[in-house]
């Protein structure tokens, strides 16, 4: 038995776009997907009557809202949003992969920028989230999204980067700040990409990507289980559906 957990960023409601979201998602054949930049219903539902998943929308503070479509059975759906310091919305799924047996799904999407600032808020949030999630630490868990941090000893390629951002990060002295996803790594999750990839594994943007800011992250009980981890290149459609390639982590189970 194997479970599929993508998380793909979507881009501004993926309007327009729903054909090209569709077809990515359906050759990736995914058990449960975790979407960031969720706008409205509308998109969900034509997507969960063309996956065969049920879908759930969060609530939060933003626009950009945090979904999740899931061919299992969902036993709970929570979205938080505390304005402090969750700066749109988190989601929380209990899900029943098997009779008897759970797994906890977090789908994140932080504050974007890569400026100092915008990285305390991150580690804020980091904090907050393993916080929450401490009393599920004997069960399963997952916590997906689009991060909008780099981790520790990445690689970033400033040469396409926008002039705005180049202009950050010069003066920062030339260097990004990993706060956040340290955060998440000092409290015992684990890389899913890194631990089993060594390339750079950048998904953003498409098609010439420079940063890796999408990531799949486990704890102990479910790092036990994971099989392979990748980014989604393929089909075409994988860059005209969204400026996010998706990321994909494979569990086994006997």
């Amino acid at each position: 038995m194997s479970l599929r957990v993508m998380t793909y960023n979507i881009l501004d409601g993926g309007k327009n776009r729903e054909t090209h979201i569709l077809t990515v998602i359906q050759a990736a054949k995914p058990d449960i997907v975790i979407l960031q930049e969720v706008f409205t219903e509308e998109l969900l539902m034509f997507l969960s009557h063309s996956l065969g998943m049920n879908y759930y929308i969060g609530t939060g503070n933003k626009k950009r809202k945090v979904a999740l479509l899931s061919k299992a059975p969902v036993l709970t759906f929570k979205s938080h949003h505390p304005l402090f310091p969750i700066w749109r919305n988190f989601i929380e799924a209990e899900i029943e992969q098997e009779p008897n047996k759970t797994i906890r799904i977090i789908g994140v999407h932080p504050i974007a920028n890569l400026g100092i600032i915008f990285e305390i808020w991150r580690l804020w949030e980091a904090k907050y989230i393993v916080s929450h999630i401490r009393k599920f630490q004997n069960e399963p868990c997952i916590i997906a999204g689009d991060f909008n941090a780099i981790a520790p000893g990445e690689n970033v390629k400033t040469e396409n980067m926008p002039k705005w951002l180049k202009r950050i990060i010069y003066l920062q002295g030339n260097r990004v700040y990993h706060f956040s996803i340290k955060a998440l790594l000092s409290a015992g999750f684990t890389d899913c990409f890194r631990l089993l990839n060594s390339d750079d594994g950048f998904t953003l943007p498409s098609p010439n990507p420079n940063a890796r800011l999408d990531y799949i992250f486990v704890n102990a009980k479910m790092k036990a289980h994971l099989n392979k981890c990748w980014m989604v290149r393929e089909p075409i459609d994988v860059n005209l559906a969204s400026d996010h390639y998706p990321v994909i982590a494979e569990f086994s189970y006997a």
